[in-house]
């Protein structure tokens, strides 16, 4: 019997690295031939590492989680003076990291949006491994925004969780947009016109937006 040659750690993060890119340009139509191509390794070695198509993207979706998650800040979050200014910070920091990590970040958003391609079983095995990172991080927002808010006491502390989770999730979308179109901006001095915008929601989620009675 042939004797298995030994795994060449370095052959494999190439075929890994190779498949985080493809994959996140392509989804899972991405060839596995364009991937050992990329990675300059024949086909046979890759599937030498990685038994078929399915075992490599679940390695690839790990491999892009692992990098981003090797190199987050969270005191991005959890060092901000208030909600305004976390939700601006968090909001640039993220989109200056997909921009450094951009196939990364291409490869977790159609794990978010359910790539059709992947076969169900797969999809669902992807997204939990997603949704798990997405639900500890929000976890660890939330537990610091709360922390910093007057809330009323009679309040339900979970339905105030979940209504922030939409609340933060809807306005960093919009803070998102605007860096995007911006990316010149990158001091906090000179996004005024993005942190009126947040201040004026903050307003309306303190305040309400019906007006007070006014007294006769």
């Amino acid at each position: 019997m042939a004797k298995r040659l030994p795994r060449d750690p370095q052959k494999e993060q190439a075929i890994l690295t190779a498949a985080v890119q493809e994959f996140g340009k392509q989804g899972y139509r991405a060839s596995t031939d364009k991937i050992a191509e990329v990675a300059d390794v024949s086909k046979g070695s890759v599937f030498r590492y990685f038994d078929n198509k399915q075992h490599l993207y679940y390695a690839a979706v790990k491999q892009a989680i692992d990098t981003i998650m090797a190199v987050v800040d969270f005191s991005v979050w959890t060092d901000s003076q208030d909600l305004v200014s976390m939700i601006i910070r968090a909001t640039k920091y993220k989109t200056e990291l997909s921009h450094k990590f951009p196939f990364e970040f291409e490869l977790l958003m159609r794990v978010y949006s359910n790539d059709s391609f992947v076969p169900k079983p797969m999809r669902d095995k992807v997204f939990g491994m997603f949704h798990k990172l997405e639900t500890d991080l929000m976890d660890t927002i939330l537990t610091s925004t709360v922390s910093q808010l007057d809330i009323r006491p009679e309040l339900n502390q979970e339905d105030v969780r979940d209504y922030l989770k939409m609340f933060i999730g809807s306005i960093s979308q919009m803070a998102q947009a605007y860096f995007e179109k911006h990316p010149e901006i990158t001091k906090m001095e000179d996004m005024g016109e993005v942190i009126d915008r947040v201040k004026a929601y903050m307003d309306m989620l303190e305040n309400g937006i019906r007006a007070r009675n006014k007294t006769v």
